[in-house]
């Protein structure tokens, strides 16, 4: 009898430690419940379940006591120009990290306001240490936006780690004095140029559902939600 449950179980994952990685292989949502009943015993607290949008999909995990945490969206290359008067963007690299690890720090910052209220904090040596491989890769581009040569908002554009055909939109921020100016949507109209130029057909992004600000932006920019990452820590209510 095939296998209903696919399961990725990570010892050390590099952000969440230990926790396995779950997908229903299957259409039966009650076939989905009972393989998790019978196998979860012997896996760490974390669980997270990766599904499609519609109802259906997400169904047997929010029985299972899941809840959602990421989006993952998708929309086609495609130059769409935009330029805000004042603001700058170059092509960034190994001399920006300190600008890089300020901006990025943005995000964790929002997510950890209401209503995210996120727990989760990066190590400071290890944040340091992805940035400065992140910005020495060449298969990397990251892009910051300037007024008056000052860094306000910058975007980092990596392969999809799931699809050969797309490109992956990572960190994206935009200083809070600079939010509604248009750089967050000159960044992205950048990414989509980017994209097409080098030949990918898509490009790719996540946010947290909870993060108020990502959850509107990205859907007004054309990216339709592919996917939902939930998750759940034992023991629960």
């Amino acid at each position: 009898m095939p296998d209903v449950l696919g399961i990725q179980p990570f010892d050390d994952h590099p952000i969440w430690g230990a926790c396995v990685f779950l997908e229903a292989l299957s259409a039966d949502a009650e076939a989905v419940r009972g393989a998790y009943a019978e196998r979860s015993p012997s896996w760490p607290p974390l669980h997270f379940a990766v599904a499609g949008p519609r109802p259906e999909e997400l169904d047997p995990w929010y029985r299972l006591g899941f809840a959602q945490m990421h989006a993952y969206g998708c929309r086609p290359s495609g130059d769409e120009p935009f330029d805000v008067p004042g603001v700058v963007l170059r092509a960034g690299g190994p001399a920006d990290l300190e600008t890089a690890l300020r901006i990025d720090r943005l995000i964790e910052q929002a997510q950890a306001a209401s209503p995210s209220y996120s727990s989760f904090t990066q190590d400071a040596d290890e944040h340091r240490r992805s940035w400065v491989e992140t910005l020495a890769d060449d298969a990397v581009d990251y892009v910051v936006a300037e007024r008056a040569g000052a860094a306000v908002g910058h975007a980092t554009l990596v392969p999809d780690p799931s699809d050969s055909a797309a490109l992956h939109l990572a960190s994206t921020a935009v200083l809070p004095t600079e939010r509604g100016s248009g750089v967050g949507r000159a960044l992205t109209a950048y990414a989509l140029a980017r994209t097409a130029e080098r030949g990918y057909q898509r490009l790719r992004t996540n946010w947290r559902v909870t993060n108020l600000t990502a959850s509107r932006y990205w859907p007004s920019r054309g990216f339709e939600v592919t996917q939902i990452r939930l998750f759940r820590r034992l023991p629960d209510l």
